[in-house]
């Protein structure tokens, strides 16, 4: 009787175990397509963006369209009207950070043509943005320093840094005077 017993027991034994490793590889086809079908749709990914707001009157006699702004490590390439806002960009959460702007006065950003002046400003205070969070920067007089109009110019060296660092493709061959807010072309040094 033992004898019987071991053999069915050496033969279900055997059995089970083949089905057992006939069903995984397809258990784990099904596990793996339930958790790509159902987990994906309850995973909650936070995204942390920042956006300019460009708060100048779009009715000024000369309006202040931010041509470029940069935060962080975000650039913004794309021309802002005054009273309206930048597309929301992807960044990092993080402390504190300075944020410049170029302005082109009167400047239209439907033209083709580049501005022919622009000022540069500087944040009066830093700006953060937590995980999960937007971060809105107003550009305007009150957040912002080196509006020459306003009575607010920047150092020279916070310009030329601004400048020659941060945007330095728009100034590529021009000076900059931080006492007056005026562009100027710069000759070439070899030139007569």
């Amino acid at each position: 009787m033992n004898s019987t017993r071991s053999k069915i027991r050496a033969l279900g034994g055997g059995a089970h175990r083949a089905a057992t490793l006939a069903a995984g590889p397809m258990a784990l086809s099904v596990l793996a397509t339930a958790a790509l079908v159902t987990g994906c749709d309850y995973v909650d990914t936070p995204y942390t963006n920042v956006v300019v707001d460009n708060d100048y009157p779009a009715d000024a006699a000369a309006p202040l369209v931010v041509y470029q702004a940069h935060w962080q490590a975000v650039a913004f390439t794309t021309p802002i009207p005054p009273g309206s806002s930048s597309a929301p960009q992807t960044t990092v959460p993080a402390s504190d950070n300075t944020a410049w702007v170029v302005l082109a006065p009167g400047w239209d950003p439907s033209s083709s043509s580049s501005p022919t002046s622009y000022v540069v400003m500087q944040s009066r205070s830093g700006f953060a943005v937590h995980l999960n969070d937007t971060l809105h920067i107003p550009v305007d007089d009150a957040d912002f320093a080196g509006n020459c109009a306003t009575g607010t110019p920047l150092t020279q060296s916070q310009a030329d840094f601004i400048t020659q660092f941060v945007f330095p493709s728009t100034f590529q061959g021009l000076g900059y005077d931080a006492a007056t807010c005026m562009t100027t072309p710069v000759g070439d040094a070899g030139a007569e």
